[in-house]
Formats: structure tokens, C-alpha cells, sequence
């Protein structure tokens, strides 16, 4: 039995969170020894070889009853060329490890893994925008782009394909954090024309096969604002999803800019209260060649040398 699916099975035994995985982990990396090489102990042989105690064991125990659906779920998964990323892979983003107290045990891909460990900036909005901000949104992708700068995104419809769109116009990479399993990973129309899988990685930390869900979206933006360098909110509401983004970005300590207008559109009611509260930069124009463009200086140095997660 592959380790890996072994795991994938672990974590689907209800009342098994991260916290639980990480020590059963971390008993079996001092031992050097894998989960397979003691799934046949009884618990209380378990217990007494891995220094676990006697709950876990009998959880790991159990794992048969799971074991069924993660073999299948493994298969499909090859078969679509998505990878399953613990916790514990190289691979997994150590950004995440550092700022979430209960990060995803699991992380799926599917594209170009070597992204994730570019510098990033993500670019989030609500996607009831305005016009402006669709510009804005990417403008500030394209310019990231040009400075060898990842684009991460929620790939909702919107300022965040604009994003999308600007980085691989701009020739650069970008990555698209999901809200729901990539197994029901959809290209919108107007980002099918630019996918090229060798600049792009889809990630998902929810389970292959779920659909998505308003709560998604939220856990999603908190995941992306975890994962990288510097965020910057395009428009939301005071109570839009990227608002509680902007909140989590505070919270995780990753640089946060929002873009700051003359006069707000009704759409960006929440982007002063992000400044105020959340004290974020404000993400000013600056007229290049006569062209209005969002002056990304500061953002693109927070980027590359000011990320405190690094």
C-alpha cells in the first residue's frame, strides 16, 4: 500500500485534524520508520513501539475503514495528473505550516509545482467590481509579472482572472487557489486561451470530488493570504469575502495593500475600512508614458524582501 494513500485514508477518519497528524508524524520520523510499517499493530503494540498515545493508536488502527475510498480517490487523482501534497512533503508551502494554527493536511496540484515556492503576490476582489478595478486588477498582474513576481489568484470571475489573464500577458506565472475539489476544476472562458500548464498550478486544499460552496471561498481566501508575499485588495465590500481576506492578511502578517481611489465606487465601500482598521497601504496610480498605471514598487519590494514568512 502506498504511503501516501495510507495518509490520504488517516485523514479521513473523523475527529483526525492536523494537530493529530503532526504527531503521529513526528513519532514515526524519529523512529525513521513510515506509516505502513505500523499499520499491522494492535494499538497497544503500537503505543508501545511509537511512544503514541493509546488514542491515536486506535484511530490509526481504523484506518482500514478508509482505506477503500482513499485507494480509489488515489487512482482517480493519477489518472487526472493531480498530486496529493501533505503536510510533511518538501513541496508543501512553509508559509502555510508557520501562519495557520490548523493548516490543510492535504494540499492538491495539478500544473507546475515548482510555483509554489515563488515569491508571490495575490491579487483578490470581490467580484462585483467595477470596470476600474478590472483594469487595476490587471494592470498590477502584468507589472508583478515583468518583475518575476507570481500571480496568485481565487480564479473567480472578475478582477481575479483579470489577474489571471495579466500575468501570463505579462509573461509570468500565476497560480489559481480553488473553492472547491480539482476534480471540478473549470477554465472560465476567458482565461481558456492563455493556459499554459508549464505557468500555471491549480491548487486545492479541499477533497478531490467537492463541489464548491460560499464557505469555501472564505476558507480559500485565508488560505491565499497565508500562502503568500503580499496581498493586495482590488475592491470589496464591508462585508465582501475579500474584506475578510484583507482581515486574515492582518492577522497572518502578510503585507497588505488596497487600492486607494479618488472617489470610491460603491463597489470598493469597503477599502477605506481596510486601511483604517487593517492598516494597509494604500496602492496609489502613477501616470507611466501617459498611461494611469498602480504604482506596485512598494508591493513587488514587500514581495521579494519584506515577507516576514519566508
Amino acid at each position: 500500500m502506498n504511503d501516501t494513500k495510507l495518509w490520504m485514508a488517516l485523514s479521513r477518519i473523523e475527529g483526525v485534524g492536523i494537530a493529530a497528524l503532526k504527531q503521529i508524524h513526528t513519532a514515526l520520523s524519529n523512529l525513521n520508520i513510515s506509516l505502513y510499517d505500523i499499520m499491522e499493530l494492535s494499538p497497544k503494540t503500537m503505543a508501545f513501539e511509537t511512544g503514541l498515545p493509546i488514542e491515536l493508536c486506535q484511530i490509526v488502527a481504523n484506518v482500514s475503514s478508509t482505506i477503500g475510498t482513499a485507494q480509489k480517490e488515489y487512482e482517480q487523482l493519477l489518472d487526472n495528473t493531480i498530486e496529493p501534497i501533505l503536510f510533511f512533503d518538501v513541496r508543501y508551502p512553509q508559509r502555510l505550516l508557520r501562519s495557520m494554527e490548523y493548516p490543510p493536511a492535504i494540499l492538491y496540484m495539478y500544473g507546475n509545482y515548482n510555483l509554489i515556492t515563488s515569491k508571490q503576490i495575490a491579487i483578490l476582489s470581490d467580484h462585483t467590481a467595477s470596470e476600474r478595478g478590472h483594469y487595476i486588477a490587471y494592470q498590477a498582474a502584468h507589472i508583478a509579472a515583468q518583475h518575476s513576481i507570481t500571480v496568485t489568484s481565487g480564479m473567480a470571475k472578475g478582477p481575479q482572472s483579470m489577474a489571471h489573464r495579466g500575468a501570463i500577458e505579462g509573461g509570468g506565472n500565476t497560480i489559481a487557489v480553488l473553492p472547491m475539489g480539482l476534480l471540478h476544476l473549470s477554465i472560465p472562458q476567458i482565461l481558456q486561451d492563455c493556459v499554459d500548464l508549464s505557468r500555471w498550478l491549480f491548487i486545492s486544499p479541499f477533497e478531490p470530488a467537492q463541489e464548491y460552496a460560499i464557505h469555501h471561498s472564505y476558507k480559500r481566501n485565508s488560505l491565499i493570504t497565508a500562502m503568500v508575499n503580499a496581498v493586495i485588495i482590488i475592491e470589496t465590500a464591508t462585508d465582501g469575502g475579500s474584506f475578510e481576506a484583507a482581515k486574515s492578511a492582518h492577522n497572518y502578517k502578510t503585507p497588505l495593500f488596497v487600492v486607494e481611489y479618488a472617489e470610491y465606487p460603491a463597489t470598493a465601500s469597503g477599502n477605506p475600512g481596510i486601511i483604517k482598521e487593517y492598516n494597509a497601504t494604500p496602492l496609489k496610480g502613477r501616470m507611466q508614458n501617459g498611461t494611469l498605471l498602480p504604482n506596485m514598487d512598494m508591493c513587488i519590494a514587500k514581495a521579494r524582501y519584506g515577507d516576514s514568512h519566508s
